[in-house]
């Protein structure tokens, strides 16, 4: 007489669905992260940024206005559009996250606390006013109609 091995291989199997489902999971949010971006403008519309999930600049784009200021005012006006920029990733990965995760989930919690702490919400203050995102329309008074430069890496 054979021992009764069922209980046990329904049990394995379980535990293998749970492990494929997470791994699908794990596979959601790595696209997820791969994808998030978020531009911003500088009022002006001189600078524009683009970040990634980790809030690294992948794309710096400066119009010929940009490139008369003197290069204090410039530095200044790319990371405070960087910071605007950094400072919106939060919400734009709560957005691609919670559908994975669940809204209300421990897990998302967790990395958005993570999120939030690297990357604060910036106030009127600390922006100096009002931002246009690279979603807005372009400037009508741009005299190069937005146009910029970037090198072959995305700079």
């Amino acid at each position: 007489m054979q021992p009764d091995t069922s209980a046990a291989d329904a049990m394995l199997r379980g535990f293998q669905e749970q492990m494929q489902a997470k791994l699908r999971q794990a596979d959601q949010l790595q696209a997820a992260a791969r994808e998030a971006r978020v531009s911003e403008r500088s009022r002006d519309g001189a600078v524009s940024v683009t970040v990634d999930s980790n809030g690294g600049m992948t794309a710096l784009d400066l119009t010929p206005a940009a490139m008369t200021r003197r290069p204090e005012e410039l530095s200044a006006q790319i990371l405070d559009t960087l910071r605007r920029a950094q400072a919106r990733i939060a919400d734009q990965m709560r957005e691609a996250l919670a559908p994975i995760l669940g809204e209300d989930s421990e897990s998302l919690n967790a990395v958005m606390g993570g999120y939030q702490e690297r990357f604060p919400q910036l106030d009127d203050e600390d922006t100096g006013g009002a931002a246009r995102s690279s979603d807005d329309p372009q400037d009508p008074d741009d005299p190069d109609g937005g146009a910029s430069w970037r090198n072959d890496r995305g700079w």
